[in-house]
């Protein structure tokens, strides 16, 4: 009998403990929403990237402002990087025969940025689409900012054959 009540407690204990355990990731899930909408603002587009069988398991997430690509990855440790949408040089789509049947591609993106050199999207739903969107977007960045494509041309700090006198040489010939 006593082995019996033994039992029931820990059954007790370990539901009381699972509630609590489940209520905490809900609240914390609720708070966090909450303060990434204020610190979002304008997102235009947030997409996971779509690993097993096109579903969104990933600690990969994806979006876009009117003026900036961020890139969060992570779940322990989180690292988020952004790139200043007048800063994408190129942008390309790529789908696989799996991609396509799922509805799924990944976007390739060049850019001028330090830290986001070259990446892809990947695996994202709708992908066509967000690619105009971000080919749109990119556009509209570099009109208000000014920007044409002879600014995105710069010297290679690495390449050491000839000096930038040398190569304006070369350009003016």
């Amino acid at each position: 009998m006593e082995n019996r009540a033994l039992e029931i407690t820990l059954i007790v204990l370990i539901a009381v403990v699972a509630a609590f355990v489940v209520l905490t990731i809900l609240s914390a899930v609720l708070n966090r929403k909450r303060k990434s909408l204020k610190q979002e603002g304008n997102i235009l587009w947030k997409d996971r990237k779509h690993t097993f069988l096109g579903f969104p398991f990933s600690f990969t997430v994806f979006s876009v402002s009117e003026d900036r690509l961020f890139v969060k990855r992570g779940f322990f440790n989180i690292t988020e990087d952004e790139v200043r949408l007048y800063r994408v040089l190129d942008i390309s789509l790529k789908q696989t025969l799996g991609q396509r049947i799922l509805g799924l591609g990944s976007i390739e993106l060049k850019t001028s940025d330090k830290t986001l050199k070259n990446f892809v999207i990947e695996a994202v739903c709708h992908s066509r689409d967000v690619k105009e969107l971000l080919s749109e977007k990119v556009e509209n960045q570099r009109k208000e900012n000014r920007i044409s494509g002879r600014e995105f041309m710069s010297y290679d700090d690495d390449d050491n054959d000839s000096s930038p006198e040398q190569e304006q040489e070369d350009i003016d010939m």
